[in-house]
């Protein structure tokens, strides 16, 4: 019993931890040194949010840190950001859902497809890459990429799914403990 108690203080400890973290890595409609949240054509980013009132560094999930303790995930990803993005490759929101839903089905779930495109369309800086992203734990990505990467089925390209930085095709790589392995 006293083992349950301990544990039970351990993980309720952590968690106030973490939304201390949270709290100072956030903001909210306003302005941070650490982030911007301007979507001004002048001084936007490919990186800039399409939205001012975001939470941002961490807008993940606490929840899904603790149901994927000790998982990491490895994906590749398309981002057609906003129209002002630094890559020249922005759209609108339906026009870029609507491309991403004609790449999913070019792509058909082939990891060398995907790799091609992301580097011929995505906005992200991983593109020179095919989309690749470094391994991550749970609870680290914009909440919405952090479900589909951790629940979603490995080896599948899922979406288009939408963050604040714009639209997203994400395709599942790898996905190790937990269990998983």
């Amino acid at each position: 019993m006293k083992q349950s108690i301990s544990i039970i203080v351990g993980v309720l400890s952590v968690a106030l931890a973490l939304t201390s973290l949270v709290d100072a890595f956030t903001t909210v409609g306003r302005s941070s040194s650490l982030l911007s949240t301007s979507t001004s054509t002048s001084s936007s980013s490919s990186l800039a949010p399409r939205t001012t009132n975001t939470r941002l560094y961490f807008n993940g999930d606490l929840g899904s840190i603790f149901r994927n303790w000790g998982k990491k995930c490895t994906v590749s990803h398309i981002l057609i950001g906003p129209e002002s993005s630094k890559t020249g490759r922005g759209m609108l929101k339906d026009d870029a859902t609507k491309k991403l839903l004609e790449l999913k089905e070019e792509i058909n779930d082939d990891f060398e497809k995907f790799a091609q495109i992301a580097t011929d369309y995505s906005s992200c800086s991983t593109y020179k890459e095919g989309g690749s992203m470094e391994p991550f734990s749970a609870g680290l990505m914009f909440r919405t990429f952090d479900k589909i990467a951790f629940e979603e089925e490995v080896g599948k390209v899922h979406g288009p799914f939408s963050t604040p930085y714009g639209e997203h095709l994400v395709l599942i790589r790898e996905r190790t403990g937990g269990g998983d392995e």
